[in-house]
């Protein structure tokens, strides 16, 4: 029998959400110079399989008894021409659905043009940034010939990471969005990126005091993820093991987050989630659209942005076969429920900064403007607000 091992409350929620809304996926982007050696990177790929089961699992079951089976499509190498694309907007490319009911969930795509990129395309029901990471480092241990390290798939558990606490229900639709009024209802989503000189600590902090003063006026409210696996250290896992805390950007956030994690309460999203585990899919894509029509229609949401702080990461982590890797990003996976999801990461040369937004939202020009006062925001070493 193939590993497996169920799915966790909130991977529901994240698969109903690509139903709503496809493709909903991590992407890494490493940029760099060199050659794309497709040979090498499907090599690559066999090699690091047998230790990462959950890079091929589907799901299979119903409601309750849903699980994630390792007997689907392997993940794919997939060679594109990237020319014209200067990767601070999306691309066609981008786009493309990871299934998971019969997989593949992983895809690797070669990006060809005046400088070489390398996506990693993970769907966001199966891994987090933390396990994308580790996916990451290990294609790039093959890629040299290096050691494999491999991810725990069968017998996790989020809630039992936690341990036992309250639930924490989702808050009243009350808070804005960022850039005012939808101007479309239109399902679609967008991105965009900009880039911030290398600075010293307290990122996340700064990125939250340019937030707030750059959105629109009036009451926001941010959700932070949190690994749960700091409550396992050492935990390398393919699941998406992620937590919230919901902070008031023009407030004490930083105080806020602190006291949050204290007190464990990233937990209390995962235990609310576990109660939906046998709720049907097609009556939360029902609700889901629903909230997410209103948040168009009203301008009202939940949480005004998700803002994920990935922390400096290491740019060469897929060096080999004749690539070698200079800058990276992530691409936000945008969904409806969310006015903004925004991405943070550091490398040597900078801090990238990607927003994903639905398109009514990031209409003429409001997203780009957004990231463009934030940016300048967290250069000019903005105060964090009290």
């Amino acid at each position: 029998m193939p590993p497996s091992r169920p799915l966790f409350g909130l991977e529901r929620v994240w698969r109903v959400a690509d139903r709503l809304w496809p493709g909903f996926v991590n992407q890494l982007v490493i940029e760099g110079t060199g050659s794309l050696d497709a040979t090498r990177w499907r090599a690559a790929v066999s090699t690091v399989l047998p230790a990462w089961p959950g890079a091929r699992a589907r799901l299979r079951g119903v409601l309750g008894w849903t699980r994630w089976v390792a007997d689907g499509a392997p993940p794919i190498v997939t060679q594109v021409d990237g020319g014209g694309w200067d990767a601070r907007g999306p691309a066609p490319f981008g786009a493309t659905r990871l299934d998971p009911d019969a997989g593949p969930i992983v895809e690797v795509l070669l990006v060809s043009g005046a400088t070489p990129r390398i996506v990693l395309r993970t769907h966001h029901a199966a891994f987090d940034g933390r396990a994308a990471w580790a996916l990451a480092e290990d294609l790039g241990a093959a890629l040299r010939g290096e050691a494999i390290r491999g991810a725990a798939f069968a017998d996790l558990s989020d809630v039992a990471l936690i341990g036992e606490g309250p639930s924490a229900p989702e808050p009243p639709a009350d808070a804005l969005t960022p850039t005012g009024p939808a101007t479309t209802l239109a399902e679609a989503s967008t991105w965009a990126r900009v880039t911030i000189p290398p600075m010293g600590g307290q990122v996340l902090a700064r990125a939250l005091a340019a937030f707030a003063a750059a959105a629109s006026p009036g009451l926001l409210r941010v959700s932070l993820p949190v690994d749960l696996r700091r409550h396992h250290p050492g935990l390398r896992a393919c699941a998406n093991l992620t937590g919230f805390v919901r902070v008031d950007p023009r407030s004490d956030p930083s105080a806020a987050l602190r006291s949050a994690l204290d007190q464990r309460a990233e937990g209390g999203v995962v235990r609310t989630a576990h109660t939906l585990r046998s709720a049907p899919l097609a009556m939360m894509a029902s609700a889901g659209k629903k909230a997410a029509r209103a948040t168009l229609r009203t301008g009202l949401a939940s949480s005004s942005a998700t803002l994920s702080n990935l922390g400096r990461l290491d740019p060469h982590v897929l060096d080999g076969a004749g690539f070698r890797g200079a800058r990276l990003f992530w691409i936000p996976p945008a969904n409806p429920g969310t006015p903004l999801f925004l991405a943070l990461t550091g490398h040597p040369e900078g801090i990238e900064l990607c927003g994903g937004m639905p398109v009514g939202f990031a209409s003429e020009g409001r997203l780009d403007t957004l990231l463009a006062a934030m940016a300048s925001g967290m250069a000019s070493g903005m105060a964090e607000p009290r």
